[in-house]
């Protein structure tokens, strides 16, 4: 009995002794990567990983707000861009379980005056509804001194009546115009404002305390541990504000416009929200099969279901993720499926040339044995 109480322990020490070396491995692998990229000079922001719902490494780069010296931490908020969207699918699958609408219902049910009477819900979420690009008009259209809405950007597809790319159904093409209306969908059945109805029904009950719609520009109000963006300038050889660049000044009146963009969140609820998403809670287990399950355009293929791109490369492991850019922020979060992993990247300097090598961090945690 004794012999076998040893070789208990020794069994249980060398596991435990394997466990601490793999972690303290994985940590080092990561951190040089992204230290690595900390010292390019172009990745400012706050990196979490995450295996089986628990952190395997969390660090922040940089300042929030650069001008005040004042570092990026844990709790800082990031506008995550088009990650935004799989909150607003989330939004209008809530809906849906709530009976006051269906994936398969007109838009011009909600919105009937816009001039697309065949575009469905299901179609705006999956981007198979070819939907014109709003930007396109706006650009040639609006008073650019002045903050657009959703209310202005019905406004313009009704008065200008842009042409669709393609028939409803027929094809796949990533449509931020769309988001944007399923945000207007969103007021319109719930009779309340986007920021109320995401932070009541999606925010709040997932448990996401620190994730918001806050539009910085256009509704400026006090909301602490905001990281400011900023974008590089070729020719001060700098980082400014969007707003001081010439390319990047729509950040300015397009600010105002939510549902495909719009959300703030940290690394710690958006872990909160992807476990949420393995795990298939709050929202019924046939919901999550079509919020991960890709669109069938008549036409070609879709790796988008609702809110996610998924993919299973190699065939070792269906991922779901999506990216996130708008003039000073850029956005990452992938949820292994199968692996139960998580990356999130949250980024607030625009440097569209600093790659996170994202295929590099996937091989790194899936060596994990513990």
């Amino acid at each position: 009995m004794k012999t076998l109480r040893t070789t208990l322990l020794i069994c249980t020490f060398l596991f435990v002794a394997s466990a601490s070396y793999c972690q303290q491995r994985v940590y080092r692998q990561l951190d040089s990567i992204f230290n690595n990229l900390y010292k390019s000079g172009s990745f400012s922001g706050n990196v979490l990983i995450a295996k089986n719902g628990q952190s395997i490494y969390q660090k922040s780069f940089g300042f929030a707000d650069s001008s005040k010296q004042i570092k990026n931490e844990n709790p800082t908020r990031f506008l995550l861009a088009s990650v935004s969207k799989q909150f607003t699918a989330a939004g209008i699958v809530l809906l849906k379980e709530a009976g006051k609408l269906n994936y398969d219902d007109k838009l011009v049910k909600y919105l009937p005056a816009l001039p697309y009477p065949e575009i469905t819900i299901r179609q705006l979420l999956n981007h198979t509804s070819g939907v014109p690009d709003y930007l396109p008009v706006f650009d040639q259209y609006w008073d650019k001194t002045k903050f657009a809405t959703n209310d202005d950007m019905l406004d313009i597809l009704i008065k200008y009546h842009p042409d669709p790319f393609f028939e409803p159904g027929q094809k796949y093409l990533y449509s931020n115009t769309g988001y944007a209306l399923l945000a207007s969908v969103i007021e319109k059945v719930s009779g309340v404002s986007f920021t109320d109805y995401m932070e009541d029904k999606v925010f709040r009950p997932f448990g996401l305390k620190h994730t918001l719609v806050y539009t910085r520009r256009a509704r400026p109000k006090q909301v602490p541990n905001c990281a400011t963006g900023y974008v590089y300038e070729d020719s001060l050889k700098r980082f400014i504000m969007p707003e001081q660049h010439p390319v990047w000044k729509h950040a300015l009146w397009e600010d105002g416009i939510y549902g495909e963009d719009g959300v703030n969140s940290t690394v710690g609820d958006i872990l909160l929200w992807d476990q949420a998403v393995f795990n298939r809670t709050i929202i019924s287990v046939e919901d999550w099969k079509e919020i991960l399950g890709a669109g069938k355009p008549a036409e070609g293929d879709s790796d988008y279901g609702f809110g996610w791109h998924l993919i299973n490369p190699q065939g070792k492991g269906r991922i779901a993720y999506h990216t996130g850019g708008w003039p000073g922020f850029q956005s990452y979060n992938e949820q292994g499926l199968d692996q139960n992993y998580t990356i999130i990247i949250l980024r607030n300097k625009f440097a569209p040339r600093t790659k996170v090598p994202v295929e590099v961090l996937r091989s790194i945690i899936n060596s994990i044995n513990y």
